[in-house]
């Protein structure tokens, strides 16, 4: 569920489209289904999720009140941020939650098409995802909601007013276990959680296999834009993805999956060497082809084992 869910994330959301319904419907109903457990034990669950597009919300909605939930006791909570703001805390979380999985955030952005030395800086990382993904770095990727739909909150100050403005949202003013703390002193008790959080994400191999969802689904994604670029049809548009069903296909993209990053790390390191001296045409290449020439190594590696140079 979670990979097909990355496929339509990557495949389909980021080019305005839902994506078909086998993508996502079936994480929304599972993440639901979570919710709806979680309130036989409490009077107030938040399902916290990046529910990027209308379609999404309003099925998610639908399955919750198909769990028992009345529409009256859901709340649609949207929240807004400068995009400036955003970008700055998350590279400080992305990094943090990269090296619990023992990588330097520099080499996980290099999978990215990064090509910096080193780690990467807040000011190089904020210019590359404006340059890179610009509709991630700011705030496109998510449509509004619809007006009267559910509430909105700007989190952009970083202090009291965002938490003022969500608890006005769910109608938990006053309602706070202590009221004498300051922004400062919840913030650093909710790191602790989040810390442990991440860690434990890091121990168990998800973030691992997290990362390699959106590797190998940005990978197939630029294969099938080399294929446009040449004129060949590879019979099904980016958004018409294949769903991942059968047992049999699952381990076969559980191989594939595994070797991705080292993939990654190679074709940089191929690309930093001798790239040229591996082909006939010694330094007349185009940067087309050399990009070619790069697909074809790494969907070699994936689909057998081996590079074919």
């Amino acid at each position: 569920m979670s990979e097909n869910f990355v496929k339509a994330v990557v495949h389909c959301i980021t080019k305005d489209d839902d994506g078909r319904e086998e993508l996502w419907q079936p994480y929304y109903e599972e993440i639901a289904k979570q919710t709806i457990d979680a309130a036989k034990h409490s009077d107030f669950v938040v399902l916290t999720h990046a529910t990027y597009r209308q379609t999404h919300r309003e099925f998610c909605v639908k399955k919750l009140i198909e769990g028992g939930a009345t529409k009256e006791n859901i709340t649609v909570l949207y929240l807004t941020i400068n995009p400036d703001v955003k970008l700055k805390g998350l590279y400080y979380r992305s990094k943090e939650r990269i090296e619990y999985g023992g990588m330097m955030f520099g080499d996980h952005m290099r999978t990215y098409g990064w090509e910096g030395e080193g780690d990467i800086t807040l000011s190089e990382y904020i210019k590359f995802k404006k340059e890179n993904f610009p509709k991630s770095a700011g705030n496109d990727l998510f449509q509004g909601i619809p007006d009267g739909y559910g509430k909105t909150v700007d989190v952009s100050g970083r202090d009291m007013s965002h938490l003022d403005g969500v608890d006005d949202a769910l109608g938990l003013v006053g309602k706070r276990n202590d009221k004498t703390l300051t922004f400062e002193e919840i913030r650093d008790k909710v790191k602790v959680v989040d810390q442990k959080r991440d860690q434990d994400h890091a121990a168990t191999g998800a973030q691992e296999i997290n990362v390699n969802f959106f590797a190998e689904a940005r990978s197939m994604l630029e294969d099938d834009d080399d294929d446009d670029e040449d004129g060949t049809d590879n019979g099904d548009s980016d958004c018409d993805y294949n769903v991942i069903n059968s047992k049999e296909e699952i381990e076969k993209v559980a191989k594939r999956r595994s070797s991705l990053i080292s993939v990654e790390y190679l074709e940089r390191e191929l690309r930093l060497s001798n790239l040229n001296s591996s082909t006939p045409s010694k330094g007349d290449i185009k940067e087309k082809e050399k990009k070619q020439l790069m697909k074809a190594r790494r969907v070699s590696l994936i689909k057998t084992g081996k590079i074919e140079l």
